[in-house]
């Protein structure tokens, strides 16, 4: 470990040594005004269905100071749609659908369609072309179009590109071999400024397909990995898929959000299941968003599998049936926004073949229902906390060694905290002895007691500053209810 990085909570690599601490994956709050996102008008591309699936993407321009989405949905008779829309926010809640007089549908163009076809999108603000500052990988609309490139100066008025050339997709005659009868869909895009190899610039997750270990369909669905130095040419993994359904619990994990994030990749991923209760062919098709993780963006551990980061609604709701994340997180401030897809127990019938009750006028019935758009944060770096076992009983966790070069603060990220009940107090380590240098023990130690994502520790006999050019240890002692979500030598 070094000075300047930032350490979060989600493999644990830097921690040696844990007592009565324990890891815990944060489930993010959902938005009290959810589902966000209208639906359309009768009549109208959108009035069935609309959210961040098939057409994924969310994010928040900086340039313009506006959130923009790019979604999927469909009209009343629920009939896959094949088409993204656009629509923006001032605050990532209350979204408009512009009228862009683009796309024709039910005969007129008074509509926010920008795309007949579906896929991710970046904003890539490095990009020299002005007319390729936005760029999609886009599926549809019919099986025969592949998959392929298209970029915009403006993220609405897309220019196609070519074919998404990957090597393990190519045919013996060098063309595209994805079978596009399937739902060979294209998860997440995602540009990686921080990848050194240029090569490696662009990231592209698809699902491709494996026998499962559990009961239900006869394949499932795998995420595979590719690196590219454009959206056109990728380079698969040698060691894909990077998650299989056979490696975890779940039966089914459909679409993710893939993301670099302080020096991890973070990858919250759909973990579903067929709940046995009568309906579709193997039961209702059930799911939530769960954590999995990675130092290098291509080997990923899932992370306390168990834990949810957001949940499926109560019996009832909106979102009481399965979810569905969008491609990225955005980070605003000190807050995390997810967003993601929500449908109803009603939506029973997945996979949308040889479905029960066989009497249903259409094979799909359980699976044409609406789904909407919801919005769920977490603070700033936490989808992973330390918290004592009980959250009452103290207990502490100690770092592996640290250069603290340059370094004048240790700032934490602390919550949860409540003066003479929860709080959290640091201690710095002489790492070969163990015991806490002068003038750095607990009892020299500022009790951290207000919640923060950059809240400075202090000892009132020594300041970090003495102690540059030591490795030094941190111990961080944990009272009560108090979450650590992360901290940083800066």
């Amino acid at each position: 470990m070094t000075t300047g990085r930032q350490t979060l909570f989600l493999d644990l690599g830097e921690v040696e040594e844990q007592h009565n601490v324990v890891q815990r994956v944060c489930t993010a709050r959902k938005h009290g005004g959810n589902p966000v996102l209208p639906l359309g008008d009768v009549g109208e591309w959108d009035s069935g269905q609309a959210g961040p699936w098939q057409s994924r993407s969310i994010l928040y321009d900086e340039e313009e100071r506006i959130f923009k989405a790019w979604y999927s949905g469909t009209d009343l008779d629920l009939k896959p749609g094949w088409s993204t829309g656009y629509a923006v926010s001032d605050d990532g809640v209350v979204w408009e659908k512009p009228k862009l007089g683009m796309v024709e549908y039910n005969g007129s163009r008074d509509n926010n369609l920008c795309m007949r076809g579906m896929g991710p999108v970046i904003k890539d603000d490095d990009e020299e072309d002005p007319g390729r500052r936005y760029k999609m990988i886009v599926k549809g609309p019919t099986a025969k179009h592949g998959i392929r490139a298209a970029y915009s100066a403006d993220g609405i008025q897309w220019n196609e590109g070519g074919l998404i050339d990957v090597d393990v997709w190519r045919a013996p005659d060098g063309s595209q071999s994805v079978d596009l009868t399937r739902p060979t869909d294209v998860v997440a895009l995602v540009k990686d400024d921080g990848d050194t190899d240029p090569r490696r610039r662009y990231k592209m997750v698809w699902q491709a397909y494996a026998t499962p270990n559990k009961p239900g369909p006869e394949l499932v669905r795998t995420k595979c990995i590719g690196f590219g130095a454009d959206i056109e040419h990728f380079t698969a993994s040698p060691d894909n898929p990077i998650l299989h359904p056979n490696d975890g619990l779940e039966q089914e994990n459909h679409f993710l959000m893939l993301a670099p994030y302080a020096g991890h990749w973070l990858l919250l991923y759909e973990y579903a299941w067929y709940m046995p209760d009568g309906t579709g062919k193997f039961g209702a098709y059930s799911g939530d968003i769960r954590l999995a993780a990675s130092r290098d963006g291509e080997h990923y551990q899932r992370v306390l599998p168990h834990q949810k980061v957001i949940e499926r609604g109560p019996r009832g709701a909106w979102d009481s049936g399965f979810l569905v994340i969008s491609d990225k997180p955005v980070v605003r401030g000190d807050e995390i926004h997810l967003y993601y897809t929500g449908s109803g127990e009603e939506w029973t019938s997945w996979p949308t073949f040889g479905n029960r009750p066989d009497s249903a006028p259409m094979p799909s019935t359980g699976s044409l229902r609406p789904f909407r758009m919801g919005l769920a944060t977490l603070r700033r770096d936490g989808f992973t906390c330390m918290e004592t076992a009980d959250r009452e009983t103290p207990g502490h966790l100690t770092t592996c060694p640290i250069e603290v070069a340059q370094a004048t603060e240790l700032v934490v990220n602390v919550g949860e905290v409540e003066a003479r009940r929860s709080w959290i107090e640091v201690e710095v380590l002489d790492p070969e002895t163990g015991g806490a240098l002068a003038g750095f023990d607990r009892t020299a130690a500022a009790k951290l007691v207000q919640d923060g994502t950059r809240r400075i520790a202090s000892w009132k006999d020594g300041e970090l500053g003495q102690l540059r050019g030591r490795r030094v240890a941190l111990r961080f002692w944990l009272f009560g209810a108090a979450r650590l979500y992360a901290f940083e030598l800066c």
